[in-house]
């Protein structure tokens, strides 16, 4: 049985020649969650001039299996075939609902420097496939350089509870106010409040903003738990401060591109750098400390501006292990003339079985 994805047509504007070579990375990493393991590598084909992305299975795909398919961050359209090329054999598929909230939240919010949400989305998809967790499982993401929330509300999307570190006063207020302003236009159930997560003096202490939300009043009121969205204004390289040890089954973030805006460690007075490394270094062990057994941190950062085997070696020093086998070589792609993007996909193993 063939299986055909048409390609959502924002990511092909975004990404021009790019669009085949990662929505084809990110499908083989899916193929490998798949119950029936394609029979070759997916590829790209062409019918009637019409491009899709083609995988081959010995037998049809199961729900559990178009839910993954439909949560790609490519897929428009999905369809199968019991021939490759006759166009008259297509048959349409309806993919499979998981939206906790509308696609719609991602592109609303409008800022310079601002990551496609398409991916991001590919980004927070990568980092589950990867894990030892699953779609059906209580996922909990940080974002821990969040920025304006565009990987939040992209985790929110997918269901998951969603907590977000960023040291720009103005850039938490925004997200948090426009969150807030989505959830009452959506006429969602929810409740939000603001407390102190840190701290023993005024001076040091550092405030978490949260809500807790639901579609409907008797799902909020139901045994169901509710989902939530947390962020923080503080530094990246404290997340061991603001959270439990072992909290969170996803990290996902871009470092700076060193373009836009700079990066702080968060020291008075410290300058900024273009340098992201300096960055994670200050808070890759806070990172570790927070991240499950299991779980990935996946991060983009642009290889004009630092070297993956620089970002690579601040992983595994630390204890990570980086995923090196195809697909994950295949995500490097030219953004603009200043940024040429790639990923970190790195595992937090136990190999002491704790």
């Amino acid at each position: 049985m063939y299986y055909l994805i048409l390609q959502h047509p924002g990511h092909n504007r975004v990404y021009f020649n790019s669009a085949d070579k990662l929505a084809l990375a990110e499908l083989k990493l899916a193929s490998r969650r798949l119950s029936s393991y394609p029979k070759e590598e997916p590829n790209v084909v062409l019918i009637e001039d019409i491009r899709y992305l083609a995988i081959e299975t010995q037998v049809e795909l199961i729900e559990s299996d178009l839910e993954i398919i439909s949560r790609l961050s490519f897929v428009f359209a999905l369809f199968k075939s019991k021939k490759l090329e006759d166009i008259s054999c297509l048959i349409p598929l309806k993919k499979k609902p998981y939206l906790s909230l509308e696609e719609k939240i991602s592109s609303i919010l409008k800022y310079q420097g601002k990551t496609n949400e398409l991916f991001t989305k590919m980004m927070i998809n990568v980092a589950l496939l990867s894990s030892d967790f699953g779609y059906s499982d209580n996922i909990k993401l940080l974002d821990p350089i969040a920025g304006k929330g565009t990987t939040l509300f992209e985790g929110a999307v997918s269901g998951f509870d969603v907590y977000g570190i960023e040291i720009e006063p103005k850039s938490v207020h925004e997200s948090i106010i426009f969150f807030k302003k989505f959830l009452e236009e959506d006429r969602f159930k929810h409740i939000s409040g603001k407390r102190q997560i840190y701290g023993t003096t005024k001076a040091e202490a550092i405030w978490i903003s949260e809500f807790e939300y639901a579609k409907t009043k008797e799902l909020f009121k139901s045994k169901t738990p509710n989902k939530k969205l947390g962020m923080i204004c503080g530094k990246s390289q404290d997340a061991f401060k603001y959270f439990k040890k072992k909290y969170f089954n996803l990290l996902v973030g871009d470092l700076p591109y060193g373009v836009f805006h700079g990066n702080t460690t968060g020291k008075i007075n410290e300058a900024r750098t273009r340098d992201p490394s300096r960055l994670l270094s200050k808070s890759i062990e806070d990172w570790y400390q927070v991240l499950k057994f299991g779980g990935v941190a996946v991060i983009a950062f642009n290889t004009f501006v630092t070297s993956k085997d620089k970002i690579s070696k601040i992983f595994t020093q630390k204890g990570f292990k980086i995923m090196t086998d195809i697909p994950f070589t295949e995500f490097e792609h030219r953004v603009d003339q200043s940024i040429k993007r790639d990923i970190i996909v790195a595992k937090k193993e136990n190999n002491n079985q704790l």
